[in-house]
């Protein structure tokens, strides 16, 4: 096929983005979350308000000694300081001496 000087011609590229996050090794897991304290996250987008009731309720049955870190302790994750918010996070986790984390982060 021949290719007329008065057609244009296109880059092809590759449709995947590079990756902007490097993998990290995982956390281990608690051995129990009976005396945890676990914090919830949330993006204030998607029904986290109806939903994280309902999963403290359950932790709290299955677990009475666990401590719930609400949510709003946090702030919205999502907005126009997220970055710096999330940026804080890890030390706002240790500060409050959270053991594991719930993230309701919409996608």
């Amino acid at each position: 096929m021949s290719s007329r000087s008065d057609e244009p011609t296109f880059e092809a590229v590759w449709p995947r983005s590079p990756r902007g996050v490097q993998a990290r090794r995982r956390a281990d897991r608690l051995p129990s979350l009976e005396g945890a304290r676990i914090a919830f996250l949330w993006d204030y987008l998607f029904r986290g308000d109806e939903l994280f009731p309902v999963l403290e309720a359950e932790l709290r049955e299955r677990f009475p000694g666990v401590d719930i870190v609400g949510y709003d302790v946090f702030g919205n994750l999502h907005g126009s300081d997220e970055k710096a918010r999330v940026g804080r996070l890890p030390d706002d986790l240790r500060t409050r001496g959270v053991d594991a984390v719930v993230s309701g982060m919409g996608c």
